[in-house]
């Protein structure tokens, strides 16, 4: 029984000594596994291009289980909606393969393809690298960091400007096998 006191003792002495550091390594670690969220893209239109201004409906969301519908299971997140339930859920990836962060749009892209660049009033610049199961025609969804900056956003109606990316130019070959842009 003594020498369970002496070791509870000697771990209160410690934590009293050392919790200023241990809360600064604590926070040190909490950035290092959720940091990457927060360092935003600076992404800009392309050169040469004219933008296109849209009436757009504008929400936000975050990577939190609330805006991206997954569930937790042992320590496991897995997808809890639509066709691939109880599929792993890859927290922060976008539907493109991209690491969501600050600048990372999610619109449709059958209207609006991978790439499209925009600007939002009240947000900035962002490059379309996801898509949503509500976001159809001139809706897009803005990442934010955290869920409280989300829903601060809400829904609002924006001019946004929009610079589609360049098509790709089809090609061909000729009899001896050169390629030809069309």
């Amino acid at each position: 029984m003594g020498r369970k006191r002496k070791h509870a003792k000697s771990v209160r002495r410690l934590f009293s000594r050392h919790w200023k550091l241990l809360c600064v390594g604590l926070a040190v670690y909490w950035f290092l596994l959720e940091g990457r969220f927060y360092f935003p893209k600076f992404p800009r239109p392309p050169e040469g291009v004219q933008p296109i201004e849209v009436e757009m409906k504008t929400t936000s969301y975050c990577h939190c289980r609330k805006c991206c519908s997954y569930h937790w299971f042992l320590f496991i997140p897995f997808q809890k909606t639509g066709p691939f339930s109880f599929r792993l859920k890859h927290i922060g990836i976008t539907s493109s393969g991209k690491t969501a962060r600050p600048g990372t749009l999610a619109a449709d892209i059958s209207v609006y393809p991978y790439g499209t660049v925009m600007y939002v009033p009240g947000y900035g610049y962002g490059v379309v690298e996801d898509t949503g199961g509500a976001v159809k025609g001139h809706h897009i969804d803005l990442y934010r960091p955290n869920h409280w900056f989300a829903r601060a956003w809400g829904v609002q109606e924006k001019r946004v400007k929009v610079w589609l990316p360049p098509k790709p130019v089809a090609q061909h070959e000729d009899e001896e096998g050169i390629k030809i842009a069309e």
